[in-house]
């Protein structure tokens, strides 16, 4: 019983918090979804290239070697 209580404690405390909770309005959760993609592109793009970049270097010094 004593297991019941705590877990009964544990989601009402769980619902006050989320009474607290700020929820974005759809355009701001768009919004943020866009800029997120966005910068996901571009780190991978630019990983991508710095990649390509330092295996084409390796691969000419070890050529050259």
């Amino acid at each position: 019983m004593k297991l019941f209580n705590k877990i009964k404690e544990f989601l009402s405390g769980v619902r006050f918090e989320m009474k607290k909770v700020n929820w974005p309005s759809w355009d701001e959760l768009k919004a943020s979804t866009g800029v997120v993609l966005v910068f996901s592109i571009f780190i991978t793009l630019f990983i991508a290239l710095v990649d390509f970049g330092v295996g084409t270097l390796v691969r000419k010094l070890i050529d050259w070697l």
